[in-house]
């Protein structure tokens, strides 16, 4: 589900952004490793039950609101129903999607992942499976929002499936507008800090248990990040010279 932003790159914009990527990785690989006590400027997150699975689909995407912060490690936590991490992305500010090495991991009642984000844009998207899917059943979950960080204005929008019945959200006070042939609800928060609590319940009747869209018939695409052999030689020549200093500092440590 990752989406590019923008037409698609030429092969002198892909060399600049890999090398930016390069550049800021090595600036990370300096740093103490620490996460920093980072405030998102705006964050929204879209849920999409039974989307495309039979699951919820959510994407999260936003930004942090101090650019000269990174790169930094930060930390996103994930419900623990969560059954697939698609995407943990960087976006470059040409809107190149720079995808991070991920290991998901548990804490109490949740999960989380700890990535390194090159810049301070970031989209990641995964499924949960809070409810069983069955004919002619009621679906209900509770969404818990992940406010790790302090987050200055907050997005929640939730489609409603297509083929559903009484669908109902809470809380109550949200707006209405339809895309591409489905209805959202959208609410908007102002100053969320760090903790606190800010979940959306949400429940609908269906008589099938197919997904509102067919992948298979869709025409979605998923987009490549690197396009073309240039900038394949390109990120592995990158990769080689991370390696190198890699290298190089552990011999140094050593010495």
């Amino acid at each position: 589900m990752c989406k590019t932003r923008g037409r698609r790159a030429s092969p002198g914009m892909l060399a600049i952004s890999i090398f930016i990527f390069i550049a800021s990785t090595i600036a990370a690989s300096g740093a103490t490793g620490a996460t920093k006590d980072h405030v998102i400027g705006r964050m929204k997150v879209t849920l999409m039950p039974e989307y495309d699975a039979q699951s919820v689909l959510v994407i999260q995407e936003g930004k942090f609101a101090d650019r000269t912060a990174f790169p930094s490690d930060v930390k996103f936590t994930l419900p623990m129903e969560v059954t697939k991490l698609t995407d943990a992305c960087s976006l470059s500010p040409g809107g190149h999607h720079f995808c991070q090495i991920f290991e998901i991991k548990k804490a109490g009642k949740n999960k989380f992942v700890n990535i390194k984000l090159p810049f301070p844009d970031f989209f990641i998207d995964y499924q949960y499976a809070p409810f069983a899917v069955k004919k002619n059943s009621q679906r209900e979950f509770t969404y818990s929002v992940d406010t790790s960080y302090p987050i200055k204005t907050l997005e929640v929008h939730v489609q409603q499936p297509a083929r559903s019945e009484k669908f109902k959200i809470e809380p109550a006070s949200y707006e209405t507008y339809s895309k591409d042939d489905f209805e959202y609800r959208k609410y908007t928060f102002k100053n969320v800090k760090a903790g606190e609590a800010k979940s959306i319940s949400v429940s609908y009747f269906k008589t099938d248990t197919a997904p509102s869209v067919d992948l298979k018939f869709s025409s979605m695409k998923t987009p490549e990040v690197f396009e073309g052999s240039t900038g394949e030689i390109l990120l592995v020549a990158g990769l080689a010279a991370l390696g190198i200093i890699w290298i190089a500092r552990r011999r140094v440590k050593k010495a």
